[in-house]
């Protein structure tokens, strides 16, 4: 079997590539940049180091070759030919690659499933619309299934040089199973290493929002506020480690009431992903976790999305409330999304920004805690500062 890989990033590389090669498949990846395409042509593999903070184990992902995007009728006759398409481009990327799907479709006699490896609720479904928008009207596109993929496995950095004919290195933590929605796919399923299929994706896609991602996040802009630059340092300091269980814990509660203690987990999983920010041999940077924060606060997302949940089953989201405050004062100037967020903030204010982002109203429930918690904040925090305590949001002055 052959599967079609668009986006040789971190995820597509180390992770969906490294599973499907176990899995015996022959991996051909499209690339975006087309320095990326000639290296992994001219050098024919990659590899994937695995860290867990006590041992480290290195896999080469042999037999690989790529096309360049832009090379448009090479992806399309890649896509009549092959098993499976697995996407990893970043959610907004998406509708860019829509056009490659749909032509190579119209070329295929099979169906075809469509794995994207998003961290977004209903990745399968929105492809497909897009996909079906770029068809005839009369196409069978109910052959072909699309669907979601939850990533277990954080991959923090990509090593090696383009230029060079040394294979690079992708790493990442040992996490190998990923979770698709089976109401997605067409048969034959295809057979591939650590797939866990489930009929209730919506549901494991929260658990991973509202637990790890929250908990993620909550230690980033913690960390962004106590001047930490990488997530094993900061998840050290006992403030922002308090914080982030409890943020996590809200989120998971709120889960429990809504469906039920096996979808919620409960705390060894938390002390597990906890353990997993401990691991300093990802190096990973407050920068990367906290990017683009008005995605991150959007009304289904990490927080503000725990939040709401929280607050609808009768939990009290007070560490999800302060996460979501300490995004509204990220200000990477590096950062896109952060920088027209704080434009945002210091034109308009923090309740019509957090409206528009959020869809939450300042003058009451978590919207009102979110707000005057930033506002708290606000009082003694400029871009520099650095926040000695949460407790008391105590600061120390910088020039």
């Amino acid at each position: 079997m052959k599967a079609l890989v668009i986006g040789p990033g971190r995820i597509g590389c180390g992770f969906v590539g490294q599973l499907l090669r176990a899995s015996g498949m022959k991996v051909v990846f499209a690339a975006r940049t087309p320095a990326l395409a000639d290296h992994l042509n001219r050098v024919g593999q990659y590899r994937v180091r695995l860290v867990n903070g006590r041992e480290m184990r290195e896999i080469t992902v042999d037999g690989v070759r790529a096309v360049p995007t832009s090379e448009f009728e090479l992806v399309v006759e890649e896509i009549a030919k092959v098993d499976l398409i697995a996407i990893a481009v970043g959610a907004n990327n998406l509708p860019d690659i829509a056009p490659l799907i749909a032509a190579g479709l119209r070329r295929r006699s099979t169906p075809l499933n469509v794995i994207a490896f998003e961290n977004m609720a209903d990745a399968g479904t929105y492809l497909r619309c897009l996909v079906t928008s770029r068809l005839p009207a009369d196409y069978p596109i109910a052959q072909h299934g699309f669907s979601g993929a939850l990533v277990s496995r954080a991959v923090t950095e990509r090593l090696g040089d383009l230029s060079k004919d040394e294979p690079l290195v992708f790493v990442g933590d040992p996490p190998a199973t990923f979770v698709v929605d089976g109401m997605g796919l067409r048969p034959p399923l295809p057979v591939i290493e650590g797939m866990l299929v489930t009929d209730n994706f919506s549901a494991w896609m929260l658990r991973k929002l509202y637990t790890f991602s929250a908990g993620h996040a909550t230690a980033a802009y913690l960390a962004y506020l106590k001047g930490y630059h990488f997530i094993h340092t900061a998840i050290h300091d006992p403030e922002i480690r308090a914080a982030v269980l409890s943020a996590m814990s809200e989120g998971q509660r709120a889960l429990a009431a809504r469906y039920g203690p096996a979808v919620a987990g409960d705390e060894s999983d938390l002390l597990e992903i906890i353990s997993r920010f401990e691991n300093a041999a990802l190096n990973d940077p407050v920068a990367r976790v906290g990017r683009d924060p008005q995605r991150k606060l959007g009304a289904e997302d990490r927080l503000v999305g725990a939040a709401r949940l929280a607050e609808a089953v009768g939990v009290c989201p007070e560490k999800l409330a302060l996460a979501a405050a300490a995004a509204l004062c990220f200000d990477n100037p590096d950062d896109p999304s952060a920088a027209e967020l704080q434009y945002e903030i210091e034109k308009d204010g923090v309740g019509p920004a957090l409206n528009r982002i959020s869809g939450l109203d300042m003058r009451s429930g978590v919207g009102r805690s979110i707000a005057d918690t930033r506002n708290r904040l606000a009082r003694g925090w400029h871009h520099g500062n650095l926040l000695l305590s949460l407790d008391r949001l105590l600061w120390t002055w910088t020039v």
